[in-house]
């Protein structure tokens, strides 16, 4: 599904999804983990169903991507991707460290343009 806006209009769009846990070892990100994708519309704006469902595609690794890092980074080249503008995409992630001791939160941060 896309969605358009009018491009004669200045617009800024963030959407904030919620990252599941996606390691099956680890059980990270912890829930309350999110991820905020935000960017300048010429015309087309990501539907947030869609990038929640994409970013529920990885739990469990999608394809060779398994670190949180690379998964944000991956999901900023999607948005730009679909959108053909500028994205940045900023997660705040609740981590259990894996080997023990309290919970830990995680900052990362992509950008990604076409």
């Amino acid at each position: 599904m896309i969605r358009t806006c009018d491009p004669s209009v200045s617009a800024f769009v963030s959407h904030v999804v919620p990252i599941p846990e996606c390691c099956p070892v680890s059980k990270n990100p912890r829930p309350g983990s999110t991820v905020r994708v935000s960017y300048l519309p010429k015309n087309i704006v990501v539907p947030v169903e869609v990038l929640e469902e994409r970013v529920r595609g990885y739990v469990g690794g999608f394809e060779s991507i398994r670190g949180m890092e690379e998964v944000i980074q991956d999901v900023a080249r999607w948005c730009a991707k679909e959108t053909g503008v500028r994205v940045r995409a900023v997660a705040d992630l609740i981590i259990q460290p894996p080997y023990g001791g309290p919970e830990q939160t995680m900052r990362v941060s992509a950008r990604a343009s076409v």
